[in-house]
């Protein structure tokens, strides 16, 4: 075959990326996720698709950054993205928690002058 060997892996990334880029694109049309959002994680499932296909593109990146390995990089990069995934998912629990508990006093508060002018 044209002297291309594409591995099932290959193919298997590469339809799951496509597939992600227009979830995330039907989700972005939906205003379900921001602008911003969206760009980052079509250039992720672009490049790791890259990477798929043309595996000796990770190792020159790697190369050029200074890196051993081309595994080395996106093993890197994957371990800087789910600390700051876990960084966002963090601040959000916290901005959470602050809202219901400015919600919980307002309620009480409200509650108390309820109880106020019934008496």
């Amino acid at each position: 075959m044209l002297g291309i060997d594409i591995m099932l892996y290959q193919i298997l990334v590469v339809i799951i990326a496509i597939l992600a880029v227009l979830l995330l694109f039907g989700r972005y049309q939906n205003k379900k996720t921001s602008l911003q959002t969206f760009l980052l994680w079509a250039v992720l499932w672009i490049v790791l698709g890259i990477f798929t296909l043309v595996p000796e593109s990770s190792s020159a990146l790697a190369n050029f950054l200074g890196i051993g390995r081309g595994l080395d990089l996106i093993i890197i990069f994957g371990l800087i993205g789910a600390f700051y995934l876990i960084f966002r998912v963090y601040l959000r629990i916290e901005k959470l928690d602050q809202d219901v508990s400015k919600l919980i006093r307002l309620i009480a508060i409200e509650n108390e002058e309820k109880d106020e002018n019934e008496k």
